[in-house]
């Protein structure tokens, strides 16, 4: 043991130690405690993200605010609405609501969440209020649609143009939906049509 009687000995002997435990390897499968996957050459699994700091017992609570986007897809508007959240969705979890969401409002995303309010986000595959759609309808005449209530389209006019007295080239886009920005536009349309 003499070399612990050097100055610095017991620093050689530690440093020695460690380089001899270097050349062990650590046997992979399970992760060992105290050691993170990272360290071990391993990835951890994906998970889902969730603000830091979440905590993930926190229930809506009463008076809880659903505030909700409404995006149009094909004129990419959207129309944000906050209202009551519905009965079905109070005093659950965010796991819990995200499960039932889809059941209350079709389609909806949760975004944002905390007892006091809930966010989510609709995407519909309809033009916003603010357009108006020429369709040609099941009759065969062609139809001025408008989307009234923010979500379907509903018929506000039948014209008095035929579907079978315009172009073939004219069918696809009318019985698929033309959307026109204002009835100025709409308007103008059907006059070339008819002319």
């Amino acid at each position: 043991m003499e070399l612990f009687r050097r100055p610095y000995g017991f620093l050689l002997m530690a440093a020695a130690l460690a380089a001899l435990l270097c050349l062990f390897p650590v046997q992979a499968g399970e992760p060992q405690e105290g050691i993170s996957l990272a360290a071990q050459g391993e990835t951890a699994p994906p998970q889902e993200e969730m603000p830091v700091g979440a905590d993930l017992s926190v229930r809506t609570a009463g008076g809880c605010a659903l505030h909700r986007t409404t995006c149009y897809a094909p004129c990419g508007h959207s129309v944000q609405q906050r209202m009551a959240l519905p009965a079905q969705l109070a005093g659950l979890t965010r796991t819990a609501l995200e499960a039932q969401i889809d059941r209350v409002i079709p389609g909806a995303q949760v975004t944002g969440f905390s007892a006091d309010e809930v966010d989510v986000s609709v995407s519909l595959d309809l033009p916003c209020p603010l357009h108006w759609v020429l369709m040609a309808g099941e009759d065969g005449w062609l139809h001025v649609l408008q989307n009234r209530t923010g979500e379907a389209l509903s018929a506000v006019r039948t014209t008095d143009v035929a579907l079978s007295a315009l172009p073939q080239e004219a069918h696809a886009a009318l019985l698929e939906g033309m959307v026109f920005d204002d009835v100025q536009a709409l308007e103008g349309y059907l006059e070339s049509l008819s002319s």
